[in-house]
Order: structure tokens, then C-alpha cells, then sequence
């Protein structure tokens, strides 16, 4: 799924994926349903592409503050990056954007593709968002 397919499952538009979108799929043992779109989601994301050395955690980490969305992100051993982000799917999607206007509509750097996005069930309780540094955030 593209950045623009995700944008618009997240905040409910319709357009070439609108099949995918109104179905929202259960992926992982949490599924999306006809709730408000502004229902809180937690989405597992695995980025590849030039994400580490280029202050990737940090930029996704100031996003989702100032989102306000709440989670975390971490480096992998095989050069990609995982985050969990959890809030509403504007902040979600304010994050990912972000993201993706920093680094992919850069010349400097190399870009970065979702290469995996599946919803989780809620974190509850969970109240900022940080680096994880360990396989256990």
C-alpha cells in the first residue's frame, strides 16, 4: 500500500483503494470497522530504505510529540526501523507525512518505503511516545 492508499484508509477518504478502505481488513488479530474515524488506532510500521544514520527515530519521535500521538520507535539489526504509533489516525497520518515530506521530497537523502503496517490492538495507559533502544520496547 502507498503513503496516499494509507492516508486515505486513515482518515476515511475514498479513492482507487475504496474496496480495501470500507473492507479495513482484520490484520493480525485487530481489525478497523465502521467506527468514527477519529477512534483511536495503533499501527506497526517497518520502514526500509535510508532510515538509520539519518536521524530517523529522532524526526519520528519529534512528529509524534507534536502529534501527540504515543508509541515508539526502534532501529533493527537489518537496517530497517519499526515503530508503533498509537492516537487518533490524523496523528498518525501527521506523522507519516511528516516523514514522508522529510525524506522522501528530500534530495539529500535516499527515501523510504513502508514495507510492512499492521494495526495492533490499544496500549493502554500509554502516555508518550520515546526510542526504544532493545527488541523489547
Amino acid at each position: 500500500m502507498g503513503l496516499s492508499a494509507l492516508f486515505r484508509e486513515l482518515s476515511g477518504r475514498s479513492g482507487d483503494d475504496a474496496g480495501e478502505s470500507a473492507n479495513r481488513a482484520s490484520v493480525a488479530g485487530a481489525s478497523r470497522d465502521s467506527k468514527a474515524v477519529s477512534d483511536p488506532v495503533r499501527i506497526r510500521f517497518r520502514f526500509v530504505g535510508t532510515v538509520q544514520a539519518v536521524g530517523f527515530r529522532w524526526t519520528t519521535t519529534n512528529l509524534a510529540k507534536q502529534s501527540g500521538a504515543t508509541g515508539w520507535v526502534r532501529n533493527e539489526e537489518d537496517g530497517s526501523v519499526t515503530a508503533e504509533i498509537q492516537g487518533a489516525p490524523d496523528q498518525v497520518e501527521y506523522v507519516i507525512d511528516g516523514l514522508d515530506q522529510y525524506y522522501n521530497g528530500t534530495s539529500w537523502s535516499g527515501g523510504f518505503q513502508l514495507a510492512v503496517r499492521e494495526y495492533l490492538p490499544l496500549v493502554k495507559g500509554e502516555t508518550s511516545f520515546r526510542v526504544a533502544f532493545t527488541n523489547h520496547p
